[in-house]
């Protein structure tokens, strides 16, 4: 049952067109060595020179970049396979190395590996064990060690069956055997000691940095070519090592959207319109509950002379709305000669960047509904993408019959998900406050006293905990679809962004 209604919100969140990922399984190949060379150089007057065989290149390693500008995990292949090394060739020229591959990813993704085997990839001896047992092939030991002895070394053209024969080639074979056994174990133990991958890619990849991102998978080491075999007592080998496998991972990856300030809230409480109200964003407006379905996110920048992002005075109508009036103007030939300018008194100041005092980010999350915290509606899916966020802001619909109790439930269900979470909200915010200038007296007195109650149960709801000492939960009225009292919410968000900022620097700091 939990995974029809998993698909169903997930189909859900794909009627619109968009390829929206917020979490990934990727299964992860290195590249493999290429293999070694079995060469002889031959020159004028030189009939039997000495063994020339180029060592094999290295396998591409696998990288993981996290980079401002993606805002989804939908570009991310689910299996990825990074370059082979190139064999080595005669006269001593070595393999090039495979190229590395980076997989861009957002900031803000975790990555863990998975290594139950339910979801990883199987390895490759677990491959090869497959593969015979489909054919019906038992093998003994020897025929085990034959394949893998096929598998592991190149030999000169019509010499592997006097190779395998002679006892300097198997001295090679046990030596080669002996360091593999070895280095597995160091693998082995480095995996034990360090455990699963799991890191968080909260900040972008300095581009100052060595490295083209973290190293999820290793490549393979290439072979030796055969003058690695040359000794006093082998003068002419004719054998080379194949190139090893690179590493097979699966990782996870999960998106958490990156934003200074998150809104929570029951679906239809306004979030879509005040995020459109408040910042550049073009997120989808309507009178239906559940209208986004995916994270949105928008930027409200403040300047120096006090004026910020908000569109004042301005009616923030339904996005359908908008779309109709934007067609019939196509259809009437308004726009033949080009856009009309906006009035003179109406036209928007141009601000330097470099005047500019505050710049912060703020999500629309998908509505919340009673049992989210079960996964019920789009459930864990919207309650992920608010838990990074330092401070969130309840928004509620004041024109709802009792809306202290949608913030109850809201609450409850941040705290059924995550115990603390509720204690990151700096404000409620009382939308669809238009009411309140009402010309009829009655809607006007029903509205206040709604605010009333609603600021005396979040008064009582704070106070209960969880909570941080000396804050408290401030409760502002406005009206996002009308852009009322906007500029106030603007300024008490600046200021809890900034005090979050800083608090995040100082425990950096202390940490340092």
């Amino acid at each position: 049952m939990r995974y029809v209604a998993a698909r169903q919100a997930e189909m859900k969140r794909r009627q619109d067109g968009t390829s929206f990922v917020d979490q990934l399984i990727v299964h992860i190949k290195a590249g493999k060595g290429g293999d070694g060379c079995v060469a002889f150089n031959r020159e004028k007057y030189v009939p039997y020179g000495p063994p020339s065989g180029g060592n094999g290149g290295r396998g591409g390693d696998v990288y993981i970049q996290a980079v401002h500008g993606l805002s989804s995990l939908g570009g991310v292949a689910n299996r990825i396979r990074a370059e082979d090394g190139s064999h080595g060739r005669g006269a001593w020229r070595h393999g090039s190395d495979g190229k590395p591959t980076i997989i861009r990813v957002p900031v803000g993704t975790v990555v863990r590996e998975l290594r139950d085997p339910k979801h990883r990839m199987p390895t490759p001896e677990e491959v090869e064990v497959q593969r015979l047992r489909d054919l019906g092939i038992e093998e003994s030991e020897q025929q085990k060690a034959e394949r893998e002895r096929d598998q592991k070394w190149v030999h000169y053209p019509t010499w592997e069956e006097s190779n395998i024969k002679r006892n300097d080639f198997r001295a090679a074979d046990a030596a080669i055997k002996r360091e593999e056994m070895t280095q597995k174990r160091l693998k082995a133990a480095e995996k034990k000691r360090i455990g699963s991958l799991v890191f968080d890619l909260d900040e972008p990849h300095p581009p100052t940095s060595s490295e083209p991102g973290v190293l999820v998978a290793r490549g393979g080491l290439g072979g030796f070519g055969n003058p690695f075999f040359l000794s006093t007592e082998t003068r002419s080998p004719k054998w080379a090592t194949r190139g090893n496998l690179g590493d097979w991972v699966t990782l996870r990856l999960e998106l958490k959207i990156l934003a200074d300030v998150g809104l929570v809230g029951l679906p239809n409480a306004g979030k879509s319109t005040l995020l459109r109200a408040l910042t550049n964003s073009k997120t989808e407006v309507a009178s239906y509950a559940f209208t986004t379905l995916n994270p949105q996110i928008g930027t409200v920048r403040v300047w120096q002379d006090g004026t910020t992002s908000i569109k004042e005075g301005h009616v923030i109508e339904e996005s359908q709305i908008e779309r109709d009036r934007e067609h019939d103007a196509l259809l009437k030939g308004t726009y033949a000669f080009g856009r009309p300018s906006k009035p003179q008194g109406d036209a928007p100041v141009l601000h330097d960047r470099a005047h500019e005092t505050l710049r912060f980010k703020i999500a629309d999350n998908p509505g919340l509904i009673g049992g989210a915290a079960e996964n019920r509606g789009l459930g864990h899916f919207f309650l992920k993408s608010v838990e990074r966020a330092p401070v969130l802001v309840y928004v509620v619909d004041l024109s709802a019959p009792e809306p202290w109790k949608d913030l109850q439930t809201v609450r409850d269900e941040l705290e059924a998900y995550q115990p603390g979470l509720s204690a990151k909200a700096r404000m409620v915010l009382a939308n669809k406050a238009d009411a309140l200038q009402s010309d009829t007296e009655a809607e006007v007195e029903e509205s206040r006293a709604k605010l009333a109650k609603l600021k005396e149960d979040a008064i009582s709801m704070w106070n209960k905990g969880p909570n941080v000492e000396g804050r408290s939960l401030e409760v502002v009225a406005a009206s996002a679809k009308y852009t009322q009292n906007l500029a106030k919410v603007v300024k008490l968000l600046g200021a809890y962004v900034k005090e979050a900022r800083a608090a995040e620097v100082a425990g950096v700091g202390s940490r340092g």
